[in-house]
C-alpha cells in the first residue's frame, strides 16, 4: 500500500480517483488548494503526487518545487486540463516524472502509478544496498600485512586502473578460499577501489535463493509468469546496472542456471522469466566459492565454460592459520571495533588472554574471529577481556593444523550400541557441526556433500545446527 496525494480543484475528480486507487489498496491524501497540499506535506510523507497544474491560488508547479526540495526521490505526476508542449516541458525540467491530460483514462491512470511506484521501490532498494554498502567500507579494508595481503592489494590497485567504457566491459574476478576468509570482503574492497565505487554494489548468496527463485532474483520476472508474479519485477543484473554484481557461493548455482549464466557474461543481455525479450545488462562481475572448482567440473557439477569466463582474474584468499602475524593484527582491530560498538573503552587484553587467541587455529577463520571477540566483549565483566575457554578439540593446539575430521573421533559398541548406517550418518553429521563450530557450509565441505543434501538430512534426522 502507497500514500498517495492528490492535488486538484475539482472535488468529483479528487473523490473519483479516490475510490479507484482506493481499490488498489492505496491511501489518498485530497488537496483542493496548493496550500491544503502544503499542510498535508507538513505533516506526511507521501509516496506518489498526482498535482493539477492550474490551481485557484497557487500553480500546481510550485507544489511539484516543494516536492522536488524536500521529497526529492518521490515521483510526481502532473495532470492538467490545459495539456501543451510548454507546460509538459516546464513540468518536466522541474521535476515531474510523467504528465496525464484530462479527461483521465483511469487504465492508463492505474498503468501510470503502478510502474511509477515500482520504480520508486526499486530506487530505494538500490540505495538501501548502496548505504549498506557503504557502511561496510571502513570494514572492508583488508588488515594484515602477510605477503599474500600485499599481493592482493597490488593486483587490486591494477585492476582499478583498467580502462573500459561500461562496468561490463571490466574482467570478472573469481575469489576462492575457505568459508569465513572474508571473499565478501575482498568483493567489496575492489568494488570501492574502482572507478564503479559510487554505483550499486549489489550481494547474491547463490547457495541461500531456493532454486525455484534463483533465475527470477537473478533476471526479473514478468506480471504473470508464475502463480505469485502479480507484477513485473526487474531481477538483481538490472538492480546493479553500472555497478558490480557479486556472486557469492557460485558453485552452489544449478547446473541449468550456470547456462543462463555464462549467456549474461558471453551476451551481456537477460531475458526475464515468462518474458520474450531480452535486456541489456552493464554490470561487472565478481563471483566467489569456497568450492574446488575444478573438482566440481571432473565431478559434472560445474561448467568448465563458466568456469573460465569467470576466473579472468583469480584471487585465492588465504586461511587466517596461514597468515602469521595477521592473526594479532585482526584480534586488536576487532577488540577496537567491538570495544567501540558496545561502548567499554575500558576493556583491557591481558597477556594469557592474548595468548589464548593467537595459538587458536581459528577453523572458521577471520568471520569466527570477529563473532568470537564481539561475545568476548559482550559477556566480560570488569576490566579483563575473559577467557574464550577454547577446548583442544576446537583448534588451540599451538597453531597446528587443525587436520583431518578423523580427529573427531567417532565410537561406537557393536555389541550393545546402535551402528545402524543411519546412526552412524547421524553422529558423523552432529560431530562435524561441532568441529565446524556449526557451520554448515564447512561440514557440507567437509562430508563432501552439498548444502542442500546437508540440509536435507540434518532435517531427516532432527539435526538443529
Amino acid at each position: 500500500m502507497a500514500q498517495i496525494l492528490i492535488l486538484d480543484d475539482e472535488l468529483p475528480l479528487l473523490q473519483s480517483l479516490k475510490i479507484e486507487l482506493s481499490r488498489s489498496g492505496h491511501e489518498c491524501l485530497l488537496a483542493e488548494t496548493g496550500r491544503e497540499a502544503f499542510k498535508i506535506l507538513d505533516k506526511d510523507s507521501p509516496d506518489l503526487a498526482i498535482l493539477d497544474v492550474q490551481l485557484p491560488d497557487i500553480s500546481g508547479l510550485e507544489v511539484l518545487q516543494r516536492l522536488r526540495q524536500e521529497f526529492p526521490h518521490v515521483p510526481v505526476l502532473i495532470v492538467t486540463a490545459y495539456a501543451s508542449v510548454d507546460t509538459a516541458v516546464e513540468a518536466m525540467k522541474e521535476g515531474a516524472t510523467d504528465y496525464l491530460e484530462k479527461p483521465l483514462d483511469l487504465e492508463e491512470l492505474h498503468l501510470v502509478v503502478e510502474r511509477e511506484l515500482k520504480n520508486a521501490r526499486l530506487r530505494d532498494e538500490v540505495a538501501v544496498r548502496r548505504r549498506g554498502s557503504q557502511l561496510l567500507r571502513s570494514d572492508s579494508r583488508m588488515i594484515g600485512e602477510c605477503q599474500q595481503l600485499e599481493e592482493i592489494r597490488h593486483l587490486v590497485g591494477q585492476l582499478s586502473q583498467v580502462p573500459f567504457d561500461n562496468a561490463a566491459d571490466l574482467p570478472t574476478i573469481l575469489i576462492d578460499g575457505e568459508t569465513g576468509v572474508g571473499k565478501d570482503l575482498l568483493a567489496n574492497y575492489i568494488h570501492y577501489s574502482s572507478p564503479l565505487s559510487d554505483q550499486p554494489f549489489i550481494q547474491v548468496n547463490c547457495s541461500g535463493l531456493p532454486r525455484e527463485l534463483i533465475e527470477s532474483e537473478l533476471f526479473g520476472h514478468e506480471k504473470g509468469s508464475f502463480t505469485g508474479a502479480t507484477q513485473q519485477k526487474q531481477g538483481l543484473f538490472e538492480v546493479a546496472s553500472s555497478g558490480t554484481i557479486f556472486l557469492d557461493e557460485v558453485g552452489d548455482m544449478p547446473l541449468d542456471m550456470q547456462t543462463k549464466l555464462l549467456h549474461v557474461l558471453e551476451n551481456k543481455r537477460v531475458r526475464r522469466v515468462g518474458g520474450t525479450r531480452e535486456h541489456d545488462v552493464n554490470v561487472r562481475i565478481i563471483a566467489a566459492t569456497n568450492q574446488n572448482l575444478e573438482g566440481a567440473i571432473a565431478a559434472n557439477k560445474f561448467r568448465s565454460d563458466l568456469f573460465y569466463r569467470l576466473k579472468v582474474v583469480h584471487i585465492n584468499l588465504p586461511p587466517l592459520r596461514d597468515r602469521g602475524r595477521d592473526r594479532a593484527l585482526l584480534i586488536e582491530y576487532f577488540l577496537e571495533r567491538y570495544m567501540r560498538k558496545y561502548r567499554r573503552p575500558e576493556l583491557k587484553i591481558t597477556k594469557e588472554v592474548l595468548n589464548e587467541l593467537l595459538r587458536y587455529n581459528w577453523p572458521g577463520n577471520v568471520r569466527e574471529m570477529a563473532h568470537t571477540i564481539e561475545r568476548l566483549v559482550l559477556i566480560s565483566e570488569g576490566n579483563d577481556l575473559i577467557s574464550p575457554k577454547f577446548s583442544s578439540a576446537s583448534g588451540s593446539d599451538g597453531g597446528a593444523d587443525r587436520g583431518p575430521l578423523s580427529a573427531v573421533d567417532l565410537e561406537f559398541d557393536f555389541q550393545t550400541g546402535d551402528c545402524s548406517l543411519q546412526a552412524v550418518e547421524k553422529r558423523l553429521i552432529e560431530r562435524a557441526l561441532a568441529h565446524a563450530h556449526g557451520n554448515v557450509s564447512e561440514v557440507a565441505r567437509i562430508l563432501g556433500l552439498t548444502r542442500g543434501a546437508l540440509r536435507h538430512r540434518m532435517e531427516k534426522w532432527g539435526i538443529d545446527s
